[in-house]
């Protein structure tokens, strides 16, 4: 069993290489040095304007680190097939879970460390902790992401005490308990009880290690870590494992409606039925809308606004391009009469208007927050314009035949 993990720990490994790849291309690597340059530039110039006993600063750092503690889900690798194939193993298979755990574990932890060391110079700024304080408070995240990941070990088995596995128990109440001790209390008092907390839920294997697996809740957890990491993935590529869904948005039919339904709109009929119902294309320009916003609430500057305005929207068009050929293999588009004289002028209209939608929104947040800095209102508008002009007149017909060559 622990050979079967290894193996598939490694075909998992390769496919993920294989996408990071593509995610972080020349252009992204350039515009993401940009990107956490001036974000750490802004973070130490609000470091330098804060001081000790902030009321806000204990509830920040308790937030920050209970974010950082949902990061990193348990990794089993385990596939839908093997409810029939490792059926007869099902004793043996927690020799197969052990190693999925450790290797879980060890990622969860490193995104701790990331979250602590990024939380450090605020907490000492604002709470004026000391470096063995410090290091206890990193003790105590990882003691806790360490039992929540064996809870969720847990709840893959029938359990004889259903809150063995409860995700809202170890995610959510007890390290916000702990933490509030923490911080409000004692950092060795806090470490001390995510410790006890840590080893009484490793204690408990016993009870169920040797219980029958919940096969359902094994395989639709891991299909559900792994359609978040396609789901990241497909920000920037094409993901061909990632199936989307369907769904009828009723609200925005006044917004479809506008659309003549003449023969040179056919595929402009389409693309935005197409986009507006796809869960993932639409779920993907909302998701890249409401982060690209938020960033630029908290951001301000002459450069790093542009940046980041560029880069969303970027992103934003670069996804929409493959579904220039979402309709290539339905058989009506090739049955009835349409011509695809106009596929290209009414992909781009698409574009334009979802384009110019997020740059708008951009464009009135970059203004709201930056008043008194024209440079980064003047620069966020003529660089959306131009981009967008380069993006969809330029960019996209060439992509388009490259991409129809190797079709």
């Amino acid at each position: 069993m622990k050979s079967l993990f290894k193996k598939r720990l490694g075909t998992h490994l390769t496919e993920l290489m294989k996408y990071l790849r593509l995610v972080f291309n020349d252009y992204f690597v350039l515009a993401l040095v940009f990107m956490i340059g001036g974000l750490g530039y802004y973070y130490s110039n609000a470091l330098k304007r804060l001081t000790t006993g902030l009321w806000w600063a204990p509830l920040l750092i308790i937030g920050v680190l209970l974010v950082g503690l949902q990061m990193g889900r348990l990794a089993t690798l385990i596939e839908a097939p093997d409810y029939v194939f490792l059926l007869p193993k099902e004793s043996a298979l927690i020799n197969y879970l052990r190693p999925a755990f450790w290797y879980s574990a060890t990622l969860a932890i490193l995104i701790e460390i990331v979250f602590w060391i990024v939380l450090m110079p605020f907490t000492q700024v604002t709470v004026s902790t000391s470096a063995s304080q410090l290091f206890a408070l990193l003790g105590t995240i990882i003691f806790l992401k360490i039992a929540w990941l064996n809870a969720d070990l847990a709840r893959k088995y029938h359990l004889p005490n259903v809150w063995l596995g409860n995700r809202l128990l170890f995610r959510l109440i007890i390290p916000l308990i702990v933490l509030e001790i923490s911080v409000y209390g004692n950092y060795f008092v806090g470490t001390a009880l995510a410790g006890i907390v840590m080893l009484v839920g490793l204690m408990t294997r016993r009870l169920w290690t040797d219980r029958s697996v919940d096969w359902q809740t094994l395989i639709a957890d891991e299909n559900s870590r792994m359609h978040s990491i396609y789901q990241f993935f497909n920000l920037f590529t094409d993901v061909p494992s990632l199936t989307g869904a369907v769904k009828r948005r009723r609200y925005l039919d006044w917004l479809l409606k506008r659309i003549k339904l003449l023969p040179n709109n056919t595929y402009l009929y389409l693309y935005a039925h197409g986009i507006i119902r796809d869960n993932e294309m639409s779920g993907l320009y909302g998701r890249l809308t409401v982060i690209g916003t938020l960033l630029l609430i908290f951001v301000k500057g002459e450069i790093l606004p542009i940046i980041l305005c560029l880069l969303f929207i970027y992103l934003i068009g670069f996804q929409m391009i493959p579904f220039y050929f979402h309709f290539d293999d339905n058989a009506f588009v090739h049955i009835y009469p349409v011509t695809t004289a106009f596929q290209l002028k009414n992909f781009q209209r698409v574009l334009l208007i979802m384009m110019g939608t997020v740059a708008v929104i951009f464009a009135i947040t970059v203004i709201v927050v930056n008043m008194t800095t024209p440079v980064a209102i003047i620069g966020t508008l003529v660089g959306e314009i131009l981009e967008i002009i380069g993006l969809i007149y330029f960019y996209v017909p060439s992509r388009l035949k490259k991409s129809e060559f190797s079709r």
